[in-house]
């Protein structure tokens, strides 16, 4: 789903294997809880510090199949793919944290520089590595 005023990204259908997807994504506990419900239990999970996530299969998130999310139309997909790579879904302000997970950030650097996190120094977010995994 894209938000104006933001530049359309060639997501569907993504020609970069749907990198975005690689590692699933985080979930607000209700998110978690209608997968739970529609999708199977076995389809999230929650990490030893309380993060509800999707699961990962064969590299890519479970709901990924013929590189199209299935959950894609649904009420309960999740506001971090929603919003991805421009807004942040617990903040509403800009995506934090590593764009460039999707290739095309790679290829068109200039998307980068649209609507970038700033730190609370003034200055362009830099994640570290820790933070660089894609909460997507």
């Amino acid at each position: 789903m894209q938000h104006s005023p933001f530049p359309s990204l060639p997501c569907f259908p993504c020609p970069h294997h749907s990198a975005c997807c690689a590692y699933g994504t985080t979930l607000t506990g209700p998110e978690a809880a209608a997968i739970k419900v529609e999708q199977g239990p076995d389809t999230v999970y929650r990490t030893r510090w309380g993060e509800w996530r999707t699961r990962v299969a064969k590299g890519r998130c479970v709901f990924l199949s013929n590189n199209s999310c299935t959950i894609y139309n649904k009420p309960y997909y999740p506001a971090v793919c929603r919003g991805f790579p421009w807004l942040d879904a617990e903040t509403g302000g800009p995506y934090e944290f590593d764009r460039t997970i999707c290739p095309e950030f790679t290829q068109r650097p200039e998307l980068v520089q649209i609507n970038p996190f700033e730190s609370a120094s003034g200055g362009p977010h830099r994640p570290s590595t820790g933070r660089s995994i894609h909460r997507h």
